[in-house]
């Protein structure tokens, strides 16, 4: 096992609203990772877990974090699959990869906090979200790890 990875407990909450302002029901998510220090920051490992509403079979996404003061870059593989840079003020375009085809993904992020520490850390987006040209809704993800042993978030 690499010395330098240490096994975190994570604590993902994503709440979506719609261009009327109205909240979707917010998704919690509750797993496990692995945290290491980098040269600017620290990157962050850990599987999502959903089900597929048309099969009702679990979709596993690996996600990677690379996390340092005001800048999160955040890789999803799997048959969703993507990439997206958060820097606030900053707009993102790139691609979302489905099993369905390719749709264009651009995003506005309007806050990026990050405390990042090896015993613990979080990560806060606020972010609006375009899925082929087309205003999807705005977004806030909370992210909070802990390494394993410590104090619960």
């Amino acid at each position: 096992m690499d010395q330098n990875l240490i096994p975190v407990r994570v604590t993902l909450t994503s709440i979506a609203r719609d261009d009327q302002g109205e909240e979707d029901q917010p998704i919690r998510v509750l797993t496990t990772g692995k945290l290491r220090k980098t040269p600017s920051g620290y990157m962050l490992r850990y599987e999502e877990t959903s089900v597929d509403d048309a099969t009702g079979q679990a979709i596993v996404s690996p996600v990677i974090l690379a996390m340092q003061p005001g800048r999160v870059v955040m890789s999803r593989t799997g048959d969703f699959g993507t990439t997206m840079m958060f820097m606030k003020d900053t707009r993102f375009e790139g691609q979302y990869h489905t099993p369905y085809g390719e749709m264009a993904l651009a995003l506005f992020p309007t806050c990026v906090s990050t405390r990042l520490g090896t015993d613990k850390g979080s990560v806060r987006l606020e972010y609006q979200i375009e899925m082929n040209g087309r205003f999807v809704s705005s977004q806030t993800i909370n992210l909070e790890y802990v390494a394993e042993g410590g104090p619960v978030c």
